[in-house]
């Protein structure tokens, strides 16, 4: 019968903020004995990067194709404990205890067609004259981005499009488009609540509607065989108006868009990068290509107070942040001790998962999708804050530096 291993946590899921620190066990059940070399604890954060493009080239005057390889890697921390040396291993139920700082610069979670950021803790155990043992749990780890702490976030966007349908000057007189939404940064599961002022003042053309979306922008840097970026972008919330502006009149629209649990937007450059923005499109018919307006948006951890909707609930959703140190590389990480913490949901995926290629199919965790925090209730809170802390369900012993040896 093969070894059953299990992770245990100092919170009910494995999600974690940089800056914090990783507590927990691994019990590892065997029913016979085994001889081994050493069992040890290893803890790997990175970011890997992966695509192929098609070439061609042309050799003794024949056009051939070939496949280039980009990828890249970024090691924000790789850690080993051991926790057990050589020698033969009884049947029975082993315990071993960890305690693992997170760096504060290790970015936030996330998988894309191209790469991904990802954590995991595995017990490896190393078999004399045997493939090694390898149990493997991923967890999320959360760069805080505390939108507090960035007063410009607090200034209401704006931006504007002039369409003529005809070439300039022209008589028929111009569409007057005018998206406002209040805030420059928003948490996942806030309402983005936008106003569109459209003045058509053209002679022949009626507009057919509007479309506003969130989109969602992953830049991947691969360092070989050279230095190249490559784009994806997703659609993650799309609402339509079919209200229509008719010639010669005016149009004042008010909606909102949901944000759904996505990672943070990046603020530094590192070989993956996310970053947001609304589109807001008008449609001008089949004869003429859409009216266009764009406005970066910013997605933090933490939303601004001042965007909630009752002053008087702020205090139950928006934890204490210690004063992050002039020059930091990201904030510090929260405390949910006084207030209510956000719920935590898989993130919206679109399209393929990131398959690392150089590691063996058995040992991949490719089902994984990590989870970020959803404000969900912020506005309107269905519930009081909760009296017990965000931290420890799982009561675990007092852990010392390093995890003990077993004998």
């Amino acid at each position: 019968m093969p070894s059953e291993c299990v992770f245990e946590f100092d919170r009910p899921n494995p999600i974690y903020y940089s800056g914090e620190t990783i507590n927990g066990r691994i019990s590892l059940k065997t029913t016979s004995n085994k001889s081994v070399n050493e069992i040890y604890i290893l803890f790997e954060g990175e970011a890997k990067v992966r695509w192929t493009e098609r070439r061609s080239r042309t050799v003794n005057g024949k056009s051939q194709s070939y496949t280039v390889y980009y990828r890249g890697n970024e090691v924000y921390l790789n850690s080993r404990t051991n926790v057990f040396g050589e020698g033969d291993l009884p049947p029975g139920t082993h315990t071993y205890t960890f305690c693992i700082p997170l760096p504060l610069e290790c970015p936030t979670s996330c998988v894309e067609k191209y790469g991904k950021v990802a954590y995991e803790v595995s017990l490896v155990v190393d078999r004399s004259w045997r493939f090694n043992n390898v149990f493997k749990q991923p967890l999320t780890v959360l760069q805080t981005y505390n939108l507090n702490m960035y007063a410009d976030l607090l200034l209401p966007l704006k931006n504007e499009d002039i369409k003529y349908f005809c070439c300039w000057p022209c008589s028929s007189g111009p569409v007057i488009s005018t998206l406002t939404i209040p805030f420059g940064g928003y948490a996942p599961g806030q309402k983005i609540n936008y106003t569109l002022h459209i003045d058509n003042r053209s002679h022949g053309y009626d507009l057919d509607g509007i479309e506003i979306s969130l989109l969602q922008k992953y830049e991947f840097t691969a360092t070989s065989p050279h230095h190249k970026t490559r784009d994806h972008t997703n659609t993650l919330a799309t609402e339509g108006q079919a209200e229509r502006v008719l010639r010669l009149s005016k149009r004042v629209i008010n909606a909102s868009l949901v944000i759904p649990p996505v990672p943070p937007s990046s603020r530094s450059n590192r070989l993956i990068r996310v970053s947001y923005k609304i589109l807001m499109a008008i449609k001008t018919g089949d004869c003429h290509t859409d009216s266009e307006i764009e406005i970066p948006i910013v997605i933090g951890t933490i939303p601004l107070a001042q965007s909630a909707q009752n002053p008087d609930t702020v205090a139950q959703w928006i934890p204490q942040t210690p004063d992050t140190p002039a020059g930091a590389p990201a904030d510090m990480p929260p405390s949910y001790d006084n207030c209510k913490p956000p719920s935590f949901e898989e993130a919206t995926h679109i399209g393929e998962k990131f398959i690392d290629p150089d590691v063996n199919e058995h040992d991949r965790n490719d089902d994984f999708i990590p989870r970020y925090p959803m404000y969900t209730n912020f506005a309107t809170p269905s519930a009081p804050p909760s009296e017990t802390p965000y931290v420890p369900q799982l009561q675990l012993p007092h852990m010392p530096s390093a995890p003990p040896q077993f004998n």
